[in-house]
């Protein structure tokens, strides 16, 4: 599905690319002028990639942890330590706390 959140922003103004979001594909436009983007943060998408990424570091922390010894309730605690730790700072991180520069 490709959803086109204000059409009337179309007529000359250059179309940025699609974002495949939970909800389909979604065009943003930015105005010509300023170079602004119209867009809303996208929750959706970014917990979904806090849970992938979180996940990832859960078990390589756990099969780190069983490689290195640890004991196997030790490593489950560690394993969600960093988990826990990796979703936190990755939504940060999508929601903005680091600006990217525009070119």
């Amino acid at each position: 599905m490709l959803t086109i959140k204000k059409p009337e922003c179309l007529k000359g103004i250059k179309l940025r690319s699609p974002t495949l979001t939970v909800k389909g594909f979604v065009v943003s436009c930015a105005d010509n002028a300023n170079g602004a983007v119209t867009r809303k943060f996208d929750w959706g998408n970014a917990l979904i990639d806090a849970v992938i990424t979180s996940g990832l570091t859960f078990f390589s922390t756990l099969g780190g942890g069983t490689v290195a010894g640890l004991s196997c309730i030790s490593g489950v605690e560690v394993a969600m330590v960093a988990a826990f730790t990796q979703f936190f700072v990755f939504l940060a991180l999508k929601r903005g706390i680091v600006q990217t520069k525009e070119t």
